[in-house]
């Protein structure tokens, strides 16, 4: 933008030329000299105007400035001099930099009202929706609708399971803390759908789930307005079409779970796809180097890590996997700007919207979630990452949507403003976003210390500066029907013998009220809502040093369902007895009778994970989209070069112009400035501004031109 002062009304449009192009190309740009000319200026015509009253408010018209501007034609230039040029110094040149921020249009899958959800069913999103009777549910890999109409093999289908207790909600209900479980479609035969695992059996119940399906594959593909253009697309240089290049979007983000290392309970089994084949494999050097998210542990003592002391437990210190959230698509509209903006001042945040998440540090006390979402934002200062100049910001916990006893508010992630992404690095919601997982629910870690060996029947477990790696499952069997086993908590715990004899470990969940959203089924006030469980198993592992990996392969798995934690033999766990804080109570330690009554733990079976002669099956990592919505303000960076350029009449009375007579005896007309060029070292015109109406160089006066170049 660019403009005279202190008229207001001329205007000047200003722009690089094609010269000035490339040389900033080149790196060669420069700004050296500046000159002035009145080439559209027709001075027989101006003397005519000045003469004629009736023609007075009549104003020379300027062409505006063209990509491939030639040279100033005639230049005004000042007396006797003999140069068409005058030097740019420090009092015309100034550089300002300035940052403008805006609000985003808010995308996802969902349609946010205040603080309500609801699902988006329209068909931009999804091809198809229907509430299907949960007696189609019956524990097989298929099921039926009413129309296969726009289903493909390949497609995903999510069901947001209900029961009689909740009876059949809104297809678009986003609030009712249920189970909302993902699959891929196989196969195609009529109306039944083939999917990739067994389907819960929810034939007992008498009303009716909701099916959504969602296109398979990289969402610029399936999921856009329109057909979006990528920005290396031959089209957009080409000029045989005016329609080629195009300005739709893509409404919804981009979600890629990477994984650098094998799960608990994935063995060494070659039929079967381990981690360097779950489908973002391609983006572990996004994982590590770049973010930094290494695969080994730092080697940072428990002592460090731990604020109770040598034999606690203390928390892994390797992120397994990473949500990368992204915005990458093949879109020429540039939708987010230069960067994501953060101003917690003025309460401008980047808001992470998980509406189908069951949160365990959500605000409710254990047994007792109704609602299920959860929103993380960006807080705190801008840091640097590593050695780099990569900027970041904490990705938190909405601070009033946990619960009272988790004062503290947790870091799970960070957003990097200038790369417009964002990354959750906590293992728990990214098991919980992944389509394979069989839950939409996270679970808390486990707390752990050494003990002595007591009763005489253990010689301890762990021996002197061993390290025990701990997890659990909650696992669901011998139910005739309901939901199916989930992925056991990806949150490890390790616990270092520091002392110089052989010990045992004891251990529980690792704080009250981290279980919201778990039920008991034979409870008299099960309301239908959350998740269960039949079994409580620990998962556990021993190494030798504190920075040695877990095999994936050699976990150990002991189950401690007892009485203690289901009240009745045979029923599902009560999760406020599931969390109590006394091991004693529980029976929760692990002792050497315990170890050599364990067997080796085999995720595989559990959740069907695919064959390598089976690609298609859907796999951890196969997730291309982020179920939720990304609410963020966007800002731009701009320099503006400003010159100042002062032209005093009194010195600027020449034009080559040749309409304009040289005899001063003529009286001819003051000459009227058109056009302002800037020029490199070289004197190649690199600039080039157009007036709107040209301005006068009156007798005795001094006009100030402004030309405002944006970068």
């Amino acid at each position: 933008m660019s403009y005279i002062i202190p008229s207001t009304n001329p205007f000047v449009s200003i722009k690089l030329t094609e010269k000035g192009r490339e040389q900033l190309a080149l790196g060669q740009l420069n700004f050296t000299y500046w000159a002035i000319g009145d080439s559209e200026i027709n001075y027989d015509r101006e003397t005519v105007v000045n003469n004629t009253p009736s023609l007075s408010a009549s104003t020379a018209s300027i062409l505006r400035p063209v990509d491939r501007q030639p040279n100033i034609k005639y230049f005004i230039t000042q007396n006797g001099a003999t140069t068409n040029y005058q030097t740019v110094n420090s009092s015309n040149l100034n550089v300002i930099k300035a940052v403008v921020n805006n609000e985003a249009a808010e995308r996802g899958f969902f349609i946010h009202s205040g603080a309500t959800f609801s699902s988006d069913l329209s068909s931009e999103l999804t091809p198809y929706y229907q509430s299907v009777s949960n007696s189609g549910f019956t524990g097989g890999a298929t099921f039926s609708l009413s129309s296969v109409s726009g289903v493909s093999v390949g497609d995903y289908v999510l069901i947001k399971l209900t029961n009689n207790y909740l009876g059949t909600l809104a297809n678009n209900d986003t609030t009712e803390a249920i189970p909302n479980l993902w699959f891929k479609v196989q196969g195609i035969t009529g109306t039944t759908i083939g999917v990739d695992r067994n389907l819960p059996n929810y034939s007992a119940y008498t009303a009716s789930s909701t099916v959504i399906i969602y296109k398979g594959g990289e969402v610029y593909n399936t999921i856009a307005t329109g057909n979006t253009t990528a920005y290396w697309d031959s089209g957009t240089l080409s000029f045989n079409s005016s329609v080629n290049v195009t300005c739709d979007s893509v409404p919804v983000w981009n979600m890629n779970n990477v994984w650098c290392e094998n799960m608990a309970g994935m063995s060494a089994n070659t039929l079967y796809e381990d981690y360097t084949a779950f489908g973002s494999y391609s983006y572990l050097g996004t994982k590590n180097p770049y973010f930094e998210y290494l695969c080994e542990s730092t080697g940072i003592s428990s002592t460090v890590l731990t604020c109770n002391g040598p034999g606690f437990s203390y928390p892994d210190d390797v992120s397994k996997s990473i949500s990368i959230i992204h915005y990458t698509n093949n879109a020429i509209s540039n939708l987010y700007g230069e960067f994501l903006y953060v101003d917690a001042t003025n309460n401008k945040y980047v808001q992470v919207h998980v509406p189908n998440l069951m949160y365990h540090r959500s605000g409710y006390a254990t047994n007792s979630g109704t609602s299920m979402g959860m929103t993380f934002i960006a807080s705190g200062s801008t840091q640097l990452l590593g050695t780099s100049d990569i900027e970041y910001i904490d990705l938190i916990e909405q601070p009033d949507l946990i619960s009272s006893a988790n004062t503290t508010v947790k870091i799970v992630g960070k957003v990097f403003p200038q790369l417009k992404t964002i990354v959750i690095n906590d293992d728990e919601i990214v098991a919980a976003m992944s389509y394979k997982s069989n839950r939409n629910w996270t679970l808390p870690e486990l707390a752990a210390n050494i003990q002595a060996p007591s009763g005489g029947t253990s010689t301890g477990v762990l021996q002197p500066n061993e390290t025990i790696y701990l997890t659990y499952a909650l696992e669901i069997s011998g139910l005739t029907s309901g939901l199916t086993t989930s992925l056991p908590c990806q949150n490890y715990v390790k616990v270092t013998n520091n002392s110089s004899s052989a010990k045992d470990v004891v251990f529980r969940i690792n704080e009250t009220d981290l279980l919201p959203y778990m039920r008991k089924l034979e409870s008299g006030t099960y309301d239908g809502y959350g998740f269960y469980a039949t079994n409580f198993k620990l998962l556990y592992q021993v190494v030798s040093d504190t920075t040695i990996r877990p095999d994936a392969g050699a976990w150990k798995s002991y189950d401690f369902t007892s009485t203690a934690i289901t009240s009745v033999s045979g029923q599902t766990i009560n999760p406020i007895l599931l969390e109590n804080q006394s091991p004693m109570v529980t029976g929760f330690v692990l002792d050497s009778l315990k170890v050599s009554a364990s067997t080796t733990f085999n995720l595989i079976p559990l959740l069907n994970m695919a064959p390598k002669n089976q690609p298609t099956y859907l796999q951890f990592g196969d997730e291309r989209f982020f179920y939720g919505n990304i609410e963020t303000f966007i800002g731009a960076t701009i320099y503006k070069t400003i010159f100042d350029i002062r032209v005093n009449s009194s010195q600027f009375s020449q034009t080559s112009n040749p309409t304009r007579s040289q005899d001063m005896n003529t009286n001819p007309s003051n000459i009227k400035v058109t056009e302002v060029g800037i020029y490199d070292l070289n004197q190649n015109l690199v600039c080039i501004g157009k007036l709107s109406k040209p301005v006068e160089l009156m007798q005795g006066n001094t006009i100030m031109l402004e030309l405002s170049l944006d970068f």
